[in-house]
C-alpha cells in the first residue's frame, strides 16, 4: 500500500504532485491518509453530526456518509482523460458530493472546473474549506437538495448513488433535459447504473479498471 505522509499546513503543489504520482500507479490508495494531505477532516465533522437530526432534516433522502474510495475516483478520471483533453475548460458537477473527493482529485489532477452539490451542509462546508485551504479557486461546493436545487451547467455529471432508487426518475429527467442542450457525460455507481443503462438517450462508455472500481463504476454519454 502507498505510504502517504502529511506535514504541518497545506501545500497545494505537494498535494498535486502526490495525486499525479498516485495516478501513475495501480497500487492501493490509503483513503484516510490522502484525505489528510488534502486537509479533509471527515472523521471530525462526522463525529459532530447528530444522526437523529439528519434523519429529521433529510429522512426521505440518502444522507449517510458515502464518499467513494479514491481508487474509484482515480479510475473515473483515467476513463475521463480523453474527454478532458478534447474539451478544454471542461466543467464537472458532482451531484451528492459529500466531502468532495471527486472535485479535489480532479482539479488537482486535471485543473478542470468543478462544483459539488451536497445535501448535508456540514459536509459541503468542510469540502469548501479544504478547497480554499488548497487554493483551488476553480472548485466550489454548495449545500442543497439535488432534486430541487439549481444546477450550474456542466459537461460531466457525477451521480454516485446519491439518491434512493425511487427518487431517481426526476434526476434522470433533469439530466435528459441537459443532454438535449449539449453532449454530456455521466458517471455512476451501484443502483444508479441500472437506471442509466435503461435510458435510451445514453450509451455506455468503456471503463478499464480492476477491483472495486471495475465492479462499480459506469460511464455514459448522451446520444
Amino acid at each position: 500500500m502507498n505510504t502517504i505522509e502529511s506535514g504541518p499546513g497545506v501545500d497545494r503543489e505537494a498535494a498535486r504532485r502526490l495525486v499525479l504520482a498516485l495516478d501513475r500507479t495501480d497500487a492501493p490508495i490509503d483513503d484516510a491518509a490522502l484525505d489528510a494531505v488534502l486537509d479533509l477532516r471527515i472523521a471530525t465533522v462526522e463525529g459532530r453530526l447528530d444522526t437523529l437530526g439528519l434523519l429529521d432534516r433529510h429522512g426521505v433522502q440518502r444522507f449517510s456518509q458515502g464518499d467513494l474510495a479514491y481508487e474509484v475516483v482515480r479510475a473515473f478520471y483515467r476513463a475521463l482523460g480523453p474527454e478532458v483533453e478534447a474539451r478544454p475548460g471542461l466543467r464537472l458537477l458532482d451531484l451528492g458530493s459529500g466531502y468532495g473527493r471527486f472535485g479535489l482529485y480532479g482539479v488537482l489532477r486535471h485543473d478542470l472546473t468543478a462544483h459539488g452539490l451536497e445535501l448535508v451542509p456540514e459536509r459541503a462546508a468542510e469540502a469548501a474549506r479544504a478547497a480554499r485551504a488548497l487554493g483551488l479557486a476553480r472548485l466550489t461546493f454548495a449545500a442543497g437538495d439535488l432534486l430541487t436545487a439549481a444546477w450550474p451547467a456542466a459537461d460531466v455529471y457525477c451521480m454516485m448513488n446519491a439518491v434512493l432508487p425511487g427518487l431517481l426518475p426526476p434526476v434522470l429527467a433533469r439530466l435528459e433535459q441537459e443532454a438535449r442542450r449539449r453532449r454530456i457525460v455521466i458517471a455512476s455507481v451501484s443502483t444508479s447504473n441500472r437506471a442509466f443503462a435503461r435510458a435510451a438517450w445514453l450509451r455506455g462508455l468503456p471503463v478499464a479498471a480492476e477491483g472495486l472500481a471495475g465492479r462499480e463504476l459506469g460511464l455514459w454519454e448522451s446520444v
